[in-house]
């Protein structure tokens, strides 16, 4: 039995079918991304952390 047999004996086996199988695949990479608030950098009210280039905010140097 050649390699690409075993792989799908063993896809059939897991999923019944190739095309079960390539659904699934297609359900895993193809959930909606969360996309997360614009956050407006002049809102807030804290210093600049370590992170963030100085020149942005002139008022912290």
């Amino acid at each position: 039995m050649s390699d690409i047999e075993k792989l799908l004996t063993e896809v059939q086996a897991r999923y019944g079918s190739v095309d079960a199988f390539c659904a699934r695949l297609h359900a895993l990479v193809e959930d909606p991304t969360i996309e997360l608030p614009v956050v407006d950098p002049s809102s807030t009210t804290s210093a600049p952390g370590r992170h963030r280039r100085i020149d942005e905010h002139p008022e912290a140097a």
